[in-house]
């Protein structure tokens, strides 16, 4: 019965940081998009600066990815009431591996040798650092 238990809460646990790591990566991908399309905030005129922020809480990208933040903060609640945050901090890192991928996959960005080999690096440490 225990075990069953034990079996239950880390099946729990391991959807929890995949909802997180998923939504925080959602996060950076429609932030960017945002962000790309609103271009560089304008702070020539105090009234350029309030029509970007008009702008900023009216762009479908931009709320799209600041419900996946409330989301990921949830989510993030969820797992610190379960995992010891030396642990939990350390799974937190993949978000450095799946948000260059995703930005590949969904901006057509490109990832250079040095930066595969440091997501390659990060994902080592954290599976060594976690065991």
């Amino acid at each position: 019965m225990f075990q069953t238990l034990k079996i239950k809460v880390n099946v729990e646990i391991f959807f929890l940081f995949l909802l997180f790591i998923l939504c925080d990566t959602a996060t950076q991908i429609f932030l960017k998009k945002g962000a790309t399309s609103l271009g560089e905030i304008p702070l020539d005129q105090l009234s350029h600066v309030i029509l970007y922020v008009l702008s900023i809480l009216t762009n479908f990208n931009i709320i799209i990815g600041v419900a996946f933040v409330l989301i990921a903060f949830f989510s993030w609640l969820a797992i610190l009431s379960k995992v010891d945050l030396s642990k939990a901090q350390l799974m937190n890192s993949l978000v450095y591996v799946t948000v260059p991928l995703a930005s590949v996959l969904f901006l057509g960005e490109t990832i250079h040798m040095t930066q595969i080999f440091g997501i390659l690096l990060i994902s080592v440490g954290a599976l060594i650092a976690s065991a």
